[in-house]
């Protein structure tokens, strides 16, 4: 997992072509001005999705994880807290589904405060449990999907 400023990306481009890609998605300065929905970059190799909602208590959010992208979820308006832990210390609730499971979530694991300006990396050993806060957020989020190189 990663986490920093959507004005650093630079930083993390060398890791891979695909990654690279995906995050120059967080460079377009009319993101937050896009309807909701799905939007392509390289076909089903690299899109994104903008998303806006408003975040709900920790105890209706539930852990998630996905074996064939890698997530980068960028906050461009409001806030949220994500939850983290390894994927493998997890219990199963609902198996892959196309790419993505869902898992118990843990007595103990790490929160992520995102607020607006900041993104954060998830990748398939990741398990995250997004779009919670300890009050209500209206949040404009962009989620970039990025295909696992290999």
């Amino acid at each position: 997992m990663i986490a920093d400023k959507i004005d650093k990306t630079g930083l993390y481009t060398n890791l891979s072509q695909r990654l690279a890609k995906g995050l120059a998605v967080l460079e377009d300065p009319s993101l937050a001005k896009k309807q909701d929905g799905r939007y392509e970059v390289d076909g089903n190799e690299i899109f994104y999705m903008i998303q806006r909602y408003t975040t709900k208590k920790k105890s209706d959010a539930r852990f998630e994880a996905h074996r064939n992208y890698i997530d980068i979820q960028a906050i461009l308006q409001g806030s949220e807290t994500i939850g983290w832990a390894p994927t493998d210390q997890l219990e199963v609730t609902q198996p892959y589904k196309p790419d993505v499971m869902f898992l118990k979530s843990p007595e103990q694991f790490s929160e992520l405060y995102l607020p607006a300006g900041t993104f954060a990396v998830f990748n398939p050993s990741d398990a995250h449990m997004p779009c919670y806060h300890a009050s209500p957020s209206e949040v404009t989020k962009v989620v970039v999907k990025v295909r696992v190189d290999g």
